[in-house]
């Protein structure tokens, strides 16, 4: 149905997508603020006066500037000064550094340099944190600042950082904070732990809470939908990107509804439950973002949607604001008919098509005609059925899926799709020979545990009509390492942990379900020692696991074993300790490991962070030099001008321009010196997150703010034991 606004504004200044607030930065009236081209913010406030003399018009004079001068990359607003709990602050994200702006009285209330970039900032309180604080989401990091710009948070992320949002996800009335960005991956952090991890298929730009453990998502690639803790529960995709996203309650039903804005100016509200379209706004030009105020302080939260040429459209969740039955059915672009409406002939027609199929088929089985060489029939045995299998195959470097039918019936063609699976959206196969058994080659870009849908094209052998078999595989997690029949050089890299309360038994079945294998045939009796290795089919390195088992008599709540996984690949051992302990239930997990490679690596990174830093240091003061000569050679130029000394003058501007150009110069090393600082910056953040994952709980936790401190103490033997044992010394 068509969205009709309760309010419309139409401003002068364009509006750079994501970066739009509402604050009350006097503590009553909510200002609408957004970035614009330039580097400036301009905020509208509806309740100013009309009366200033220097204003052109009503609206102009409701409209304020404020010049950060360089490139905005994030917006937020937030009362985060315990003094003023009713009045807003203005917080400013830039490459470099976040603003804390104070609109009312016209101050900065504290500037912080950002090394690792303000991509993304919210204000609330996180976990137990009593003060309310600005969370900034950088290069693989999230810094939180409180009301002086003092840090009081501090955690790391797996890539850069596209979005968050604070929520209370499970009703303790603490909240969490999801986290969104490059590496595909949804975070629900808990105060500095990450509670749950969801991986997609494409970057996640935009992630919204719904209520409880809801929550809606988008993706670079078109892809919005709904998770449910960790399991989804609708998504649809677009060839248009997406904008902006949020949740608010149209229908006035007490559920909120995620609310969508498009590169194409479409706004479109979808059911939070089941993704059906329900109401939907079109705008000339696309959606810059969404915000929700009481904007016109009647009472009454509004959705604010921005474009990005400036136009602002309000709705409100009340039934008389939304067009229904006859009246909307003319009233929208082409017909304004709903979604419901646009899709019922077509899945009427299909239904029919496929009814009037198992009629026919149903008539040929009882007139006898099941011949499955009868090209008329087109029937097959009832009893037909299409099994599934994942075989691994070194030699390819990948697997294949072979499906294969309970009789004579052949497979003519396979349509397969799941997510981060194949390269493509989906893989189609058609079998021009077919047979009673097909193989599609599967090699999975990523470890991933993904269902794959599957739909079976069968049929007689001479039969042009298709029965079509769905089926769901689920896909390993580490299906891409092969079993390792012969002897190989033992990898330099290890970790090694205890697992209480695990039997062998219990770990050779996690190994068997997540590599795709079976070392239970090995394993005779719970506390067997045990060996097995695996090879990896993308770059063929191998990974040992050695497992030793405390006596079946011993017993106790300290039974258990010790895991040793022997493997170069540092990110692969994280992966396996999180997926082991997520699935045998340990909680709290404390390892030493000793990855001699990448340890070497990030010595070489920390000495190239020392190196930019200091160069950025004497680059700022090179520049500051620079600066101070263009001072005096303006100065005496004018000075020049003034006395007629045009010799002089055409001098000193022809200095300046010297100056200048060295400042350009300048400028270009500062810049690429900064790319590589926060390419550094973020190889360091990624490695302590490598040490994290080796651990598991408290001990996990433990880790980042450990290695946080040592690297704010430029302790690097410190950091090095941290990361290696979990301890300083």
């Amino acid at each position: 149905m068509p969205l009709v606004p309760s309010f419309t504004l139409k401003l002068d200044d364009g509006i750079l997508p994501g970066l739009v607030v509402v604050g009350k930065y006097d503590g009553t009236h909510p200002c609408l603020t957004a970035a614009t081209s330039g580097g400036k913010v301009f905020i509208h406030d509806p309740f100013a006066s009309t009366t200033d003399p220097g204003a052109n018009d009503a609206r102009a004079s409701r409209v304020r500037y404020l010049n950060i001068n360089k490139e905005i990359t994030s917006l937020a607003a937030g009362a985060i000064d315990p003094a003023s709990p009713n009045r807003d602050l203005l917080l400013v994200g830039s490459a470099t550094d976040v603003l804390a702006y104070d609109v009312e009285e016209n101050k900065d209330a504290f500037f912080k340099e950002a090394p690792d970039g303000a991509n993304a900032v919210v204000c609330g309180k996180i976990g137990s944190e009593a003060r309310t604080l600005a969370l900034v989401g950088g290069n693989c990091s999230i810094l939180g600042f409180d009301h002086e710009g003092e840090e009081a948070y501090w955690t790391v992320s797996g890539d850069n950082v596209n979005a968050m949002t604070l929520a209370d996800v499970d009703g303790d009335g603490l909240n969490e904070l999801f986290v969104c960005g490059d590496d595909f991956t949804i975070r629900l952090f808990r105060d500095e732990e990450v509670v749950s991890e969801i991986t997609e298929s494409e970057r996640v730009i935009n992630v919204c809470h719904l209520k409880g453990e809801r929550f809606g998502y988008a993706l670079a690639n078109g892809t919005v939908g709904v998770y449910d803790g960790t399991q989804r529960q609708w998504r649809v995709k677009s060839k248009n990107q997406v904008t902006a996203l949020c949740a608010y309650d149209l229908d006035g039903d007490g559920e909120r509804e995620l609310v969508i804005g498009w590169s194409s100016g479409l706004v479109a509200v979808r059911n939070e439950s089941d993704g059906e379209l329900v109401y939907k706004d079109t705008f000339d030009a696309s959606i810059a973002a969404f915000a929700m105020a009481d904007y016109r302080m009647d009472g009454t939260t509004d959705l604010i949607a921005c474009a990005v040429d400036g136009e602002v459209r309000g709705y409100r969740s009340q039934a008389g604001q939304i067009e229904t039955g006859d009246r909307a059915a003319g009233a929208g672009a082409g017909g304004g008919a709903t979604a419901a409406a646009e899709e019922e002939p077509p899945k009427k027609k299909n239904l029919l098509v496929e009814l009037n199929s198992y009629e026919r088929n149903a008539a040929a089985a009882e007139s006898g005609a099941t011949s499955l060489t009868s090209a008329a029939a087109g029937a097959i045995p009832r009893d037909t059925d299409v099994v599934s299998e994942l075989e691994m195959n070194e030699e390819l470097g990948g697997g294949e899926l072979v499906l294969s039918t309970n009789n004579d019936a052949v497979i003519k063609a396979v349509n397969m799709y799941g997510e981060g699976v194949f390269e493509e959206e989906a893989r189609f196969v058609y079998f021009p020979n077919p047979k009673t058994t097909a193989r599609v080659f599967i090699r999975p870009p990523r470890d991933i545990c993904a269902d794959v849908s599957i739909k079976v094209l069968v049929s007689a052998r001479m039969s042009s009509v298709y029965h079509v078999f769905e089926l769901e595989f689920t896909l390993p997690k580490f299906c891409m390492y092969a079993r390792l029949n012969a002897p190989v050089a033992t990898p330099s890299g290890s970790v090694s942990f205890r697992l209480p309360g695990v039997n062998a038994r219990r770990m050779a079945t996690w190994i068997d379900d997540a590599f795709n294998t079976n070392v239970t045939d090995i394993v005779q009796g719970p506390d067997d020692d045990f060996e097995c290795g695996f090879v990896s089919l993308r770059d063929g390195r191998p990974t040992l696991i050695d497992a030793t088992f405390d006596d079946a008599t011993r017993g106790g709540a300290d039974a258990g074993g010790t895991v040793t996984l022997r493997t170069d690949d540092m990110d692969l051992a994280g992966d396996i300790v999180q997926e082991l302990c997520a699935v045998v239930g340990v909680t709290d997990l404390e390892s030493t490991c000793d990855f001699p490679e990448d340890m070497e690596r990030f010595r070489e990174t920390l000495r190239e962070v020392d190196e930019r830093n200091a160069d950025r240091a004497r680059l700022a003061a090179e520049v500051a030099d620079g600066a101070n000569l263009v001072k005096s050679y303006i100065i005496r130029a004018e000075d020049a001008r003034i006395l007629r000394d045009m010799d002089t003058m055409m001098r000193m501007y022809n200095e300046l321009m010297d100056v200048n150009r060295e400042l350009i110069a300048e400028h270009n090393k500062r810049a690429e010196n900064h790319q590589a600082l926060l390419a550094a910056l973020r190889r360091t953040n990624q490695m302590i997150q490598r040490a994290a994952k080796l651990r598991c709980g408290g001990a996990k936790t433990r880790i980042v703010s450990a290695c946080r401190a040592a690297i704010k103490a430029n302790n690097v033997h410190a950091l090095f034991n941290l990361i290696q044992f979990g301890v300083v010394d």
